[in-house]
Order: structure tokens, then C-alpha cells, then sequence
């Protein structure tokens, strides 16, 4: 009887254990997942310094891969403050993105940077924005426009604020004249 029981014991262990290696071929055998790792909807990202409010990014959707880069497929909006923490300037676009390795925003789709203090608004197809230097960036083409002028240019870079900026190659310049009697 002793025979008998340990017979049936080591039956049991050996299909255990071959259960177990099936399972670990089934799991080898398996496709790695390489989908994102989270994703958020209605996220609002606020930063700030020694607590003065600095700027809030807003999205729809926000997608993390597991590389770490950050996508934002349904458009975003970052809208920036002064130290009063009044709105100063605001960038939007169709769609962003983040590489996990570098620390710069790319905005891609009718993007648009519209400086509320001088009321002023760039529109561009691409635009990056580096918070570390607080930096505004295209190499693409850029259409300026001011209350007194129309520019247009290929490249452009700006402080985040948008309180100035500089232009990489000018293709047209045009003055805008507004209800000015001397000139009908």
C-alpha cells in the first residue's frame, strides 16, 4: 500500500510538473506588449515655482508608452501666466508630443501661439517648446500677425511668452492699414 501511495505521489508531481513547463512554453510562445502603459483623459498638467502658478497644459487625451514618451493625439493647450499669474500667452495644437529622453514638447497641426498681453498670434504646422530654456521653436513656415503687420517667414524662435521674437528667413513683410482716413 505504501508502494501504491507513493506511486501515485510521484504521478501527481511529474503531471504538475509538466503542467508547469507547458505553461511556461505558452508564456514564452506569447507576443511582448508594447502598447502604451497609461493613458488619461481631461488631464490638466499644472507647474509652478516657489509657488507662483507658471503654466497649465491641458489635453483630451494623454497617452504614456513604455518607453516613456507622451503623446497627446487629440490636440493640447498650454496657457502661460506672469508673476501675477495673469494669462500672458497661449500655444495650441491639433497634437503633441514628448520623447521620453529629452525634455521638449513638439506641437504639430494648425498650431497657434497667440500673446494676449500685445495681441499678437503666430500660426505654423509645427512648433517645439523647451520649458528648461523657456524656448519657442519652428524651422517651418510661420505667419506673424500683429495689429500693424502681416510677416511671413520660414523658421522662427521666441521666449514661451511669446514677447518677442526672432525670424529665420523673412519671405514677406506687409504693413496693415486700419481705418486710417488719410490713406482710402
Amino acid at each position: 500500500m505504501k508502494q501504491f501511495f507513493q506511486l501515485v505521489l510521484s504521478l501527481a508531481f511529474l503531471v504538475t510538473l509538466s503542467a508547469c513547463v507547458g505553461e511556461q512554453q505558452k508564456l514564452a510562445d506569447m507576443e511582448e506588449y508594447t502598447g502604451p502603459i497609461f493613458e488619461s483623459t481631461d488631464v490638466e498638467v499644472y507647474m509652478s515655482d516657489s509657488t507662483v502658478l507658471k503654466l497649465i497644459l491641458r489635453g483630451k487625451k494623454q497617452i504614456q508608452q513604455q518607453n516613456g514618451d507622451i503623446e497627446f493625439p487629440e490636440g493640447f493647450r498650454i496657457t502661460f501666466f506672469d508673476k501675477n499669474e495673469n494669462t500672458t500667452t497661449e500655444i495650441t495644437a491639433l497634437q503633441g508630443y514628448k520623447k521620453a529622453d529629452q525634455n521638449v514638447y513638439q506641437a504639430i497641426g494648425d498650431v497657434l501661439v497667440r500673446d494676449l498681453i500685445e495681441n499678437k498670434t503666430l500660426s505654423s504646422e509645427e512648433m517645439y517648446w523647451d520649458p528648461t530654456k523657456e524656448i519657442i521653436y519652428t524651422d517651418k513656415f510661420v505667419t506673424i500677425e500683429t495689429e500693424e503687420q502681416l510677416v511671413l517667414a520660414e523658421g522662427m524662435k521666441a521666449p514661451q511668452d511669446f514677447s518677442t521674437y526672432e525670424l529665420i528667413n523673412v519671405r514677406d513683410s506687409e504693413i496693415i492699414l486700419k481705418d486710417n482716413e488719410e490713406f482710402r
